[in-house]
């Protein structure tokens, strides 16, 4: 699933080609012409739901992730930030990635936002589950 949602993270937001991290992102980071880092996200998967019917286990799966968009400028920051919730709240019904997995459903649980005072940048987050 992540492969696929970074392929679509890039396809609908050039900006973070080669900007998307699990976990942690790396010290070094590509910066703009003025020095600051350039916006990025970082990702990590915060719960797995393995769907279970009368018969028993399915395929299916209730993932749970949550996406950092992190940028100096607070603008930067909102920008991508609203970029990302777009494409996420487009991707029920369609299948993603080179892979063509099927979203069946996804929720949004809860968009926040905070300054990281040691990091020297605004985090936009996104919690949200992916059905598929």
């Amino acid at each position: 699933m992540e492969t696929a949602l970074r392929y679509e993270l890039i396809q609908a937001i050039p900006e973070l080609t080669n900007q998307i991290y699990p976990t942690n992102a790396p010290e070094s980071m590509p910066k703009n012409p003025d020095g600051t880092p350039k916006p990025y996200l970082v990702y990590a998967r915060i719960s797995t739901k393995k769907i279970k019917t009368l018969e028993g286990y399915t395929d299916k799966e209730a993932l749970s992730y949550m996406f950092s968009i992190m940028a100096p400028k607070y603008s930067d920051m909102v920008r991508v930030r609203k970029q990302v919730e777009q494409l996420l709240v487009s991707l029920p019904k369609k299948a993603i990635g080179e892979q063509l997995i099927y979203i069946e459903d996804l929720d949004i649980n809860n968009i926040d936002e905070t300054w990281e005072n040691e990091l020297g940048v605004n985090r936009g987050i996104i919690d949200f589950t992916i059905y598929y």
